[in-house]
């Protein structure tokens, strides 16, 4: 039997005894995990920090996520990490598309990309961009996800055709880190956080959403 881990919290239901904290947050559909977010909890109070698909938003949490803390912000980096957070607010604009090649925002709320793709991202490549960037290094081991990675094999020639892009600069770039992935991350805190590692808890956390669902 597999240690089940209760260290996942449903954000709006369930309290920390960890005062500050940043923790990473999923929406789940079924037992399914489909959308990442950060859960922020400061001075007794709970926020959201995502990118929809459509709009970052900073706001109070409304959303009833299942979260886990991540030991890679520490309390006292919660207030530095809430000012990063709301300048990205201001001045980032992504657009929605299945990349990440280590690219980050900076403090300032600048994004910073090694290819000429500008600031695609998913909500996952979105708390990736934001971890990178505060933490100042490659937050995962990204290149252990390739582009195999994603479902639809179709995906990236479409995508290239639609925007009029060389397929052969940017497919290095195109790969899937699921939301379930994001949340797992949280576990570990000697970076870069690889596939293996966050591959090794897949069936515990499936299990656990299994069991705690079915109550």
């Amino acid at each position: 039997m597999l240690k089940l881990s209760f260290d996942i919290v449903q954000s709006l239901k369930e309290s920390d005894i960890v005062s500050d904290f940043v923790a990473f947050g999923n929406l789940l559909l079924g037992t399914e995990s489909f959308h990442s977010a950060f859960v922020i909890q400061y001075q007794n109070k709970l926020y959201e920090f995502h990118y929809t698909g459509a709009e970052i938003e900073y706001v109070e949490l409304r959303n009833d996520y299942f979260h886990k803390i991540t030991n890679t912000i520490l309390p006292d980096e919660v207030p530095s990490f809430i000012a990063m957070c709301k300048n990205i607010l201001k001045n980032a604009n992504p657009s929605y598309g299945y990349f990440y090649s280590g690219e980050s925002y900076t403090k300032d709320g600048v994004h910073l990309s090694n290819i000429d793709l500008g600031e695609r991202m998913t909500c996952v490549g979105f708390c990736l961009n934001v971890m990178a960037g505060f933490l100042e290094e490659d937050y995962i081991n990204y290149e252990e996800w390739s582009s195999d990675t994603h479902e639809d094999p179709e995906y990236l020639t479409r995508f290239c055709e639609k925007h009029n892009l060389d397929i052969t600069k940017i497919k290095s770039a195109h790969r899937r880190i699921t939301p379930r992935e994001c949340l797992i991350s949280g576990y570990f805190d000697s970076l870069p956080i690889t596939k293996t590692e966050i591959d090794s808890k897949k069936v515990e956390i499936e299990e656990y959403f299994t069991v705690r669902l079915a109550v």
